[in-house]
């Protein structure tokens, strides 16, 4: 992260006093604080390195002029703990990138996980909302392969960043799983009416992850930069991008992963970029993390929270022009 950014954080993160939302416990009836939320996961990245005005000059200008967690961190190592997390708000003791029990081309000695209890999609739904999430490279709506064109390092579209397709009440819903599309989808969506919840992944040579094919770091972050920016810019067109929407973009971890107790409290710094409509600079510097995120987004749609997000401090600070939570007197 460049000198005057880092600057720039630190001096506004000492003048912003965050607003808090209300826990979700308001009558039905009253407006939830958001309309629609769209989530933009990339890879690996941390937040000393993730933007840069060379070679991202896109994120780096709005993580400037928008809304900036300069303390926000992953759960875990590797990936798929962290997704689970961001619509589980647990890890479940997963501490792998094992497939889905689910994938539709596991071998019999594989091993695999699947997820029994609930999921923000349950919350979602129950609350008469909806969810959609939007995969790069994944051809069909509802495939649960390990990895297309195939599994490892021939994976363009990898399961391990689906955590959708993990959770048994979805996996085993048809329904629900038509709800997992292909990226290009999302155009014709925004057209219509918008899910409520929008989940977004890049392929792996378009995340910032890569494979042998795109292992060049400069080419990674300019890909990860141009999808991010043509996301953004389809969303913010969009009749489905109001004064109560938000876009954020985080990581799912950081690629260090230091293994002395004294470098813990650094492991895993990742840069959560929020945007709005009426968005302005402004930062964070609360300890934050993807519980953190989960309970916004619940919070902000007037749910409960799930598991480790029940304790979780929000993003709060970084939402303050949208109408305020259930019960809560607008900041």
């Amino acid at each position: 992260m460049p000198r005057h950014l880092l600057a720039f954080a630190a001096l506004a993160g000492c003048l912003w006093l965050a607003p808090s939302f209300a826990r979700a416990d308001a009558p039905a009836s009253q407006k939830p604080a958001f309309d629609h939320v769209y989530v933009i996961v990339l890879e690996n990245h941390d937040f000393d390195d993730a933007f840069s005005a060379e070679r991202t000059p896109f994120l780096e200008r709005l993580a400037r002029e928008q809304g900036l967690a300069t303390q926000y961190y992953g759960v875990a190592h590797p990936s798929l703990p962290n997704y689970l997390a961001l619509i589980g708000g647990d890890v479940f003791g997963v501490a792998d990138d094992a497939p889905s029990c689910f994938a539709s081309d596991l071998t019999p000695v594989q091993p695999c996980h699947h997820i029994e209890g609930d999921s923000l999609v349950d919350q979602l739904e129950t609350a008469g909302l909806t969810f959609a999430a939007y995969f790069q490279s994944l051809p069909e709506a509802g495939g649960l392969r390990q990895g297309i064109p195939g599994p490892g390092t021939l994976a363009l579209y990898a399961q391990k960043h689906n955590p959708f397709a993990y959770y048994d009440a979805i996996a085993k819903n048809p329904a629900r799983l038509a709800r997992l599309k292909p990226f290009e989808a999302l155009a014709g969506d925004l057209k219509g009416q918008a899910a409520s919840f929008v989940f977004i992944v890049p392929d792996q040579c378009h995340d910032g992850h890569g494979l042998p094919q795109c292992s060049d770091e400069a080419q990674l972050q300019q890909d990860y930069d141009a999808f991010v920016a043509s996301a953004i810019e389809l969303i913010r067109a969009s009749k489905n991008f109001t004064e109560r929407s938000a876009i954020v973009v985080t990581f799912d971890e950081g690629e260090s992963q230091h293994k002395t107790e004294a470098a813990a409290e650094t492991d895993n710094r990742i840069p959560t970029v929020v945007v709005t409509k009426s968005g302005h600079a402004k930062t964070t510097a609360a300890r934050l993390d993807h519980y953190a995120l989960l309970a916004t987004i619940e919070d902000g749609f007037g749910l409960s929270r799930l598991r480790n997000a029940a304790g979780a401090p929000t993003l709060g600070a970084l939402f303050p022009r949208l109408r305020s939570a259930p019960g809560e007197a607008a900041k």
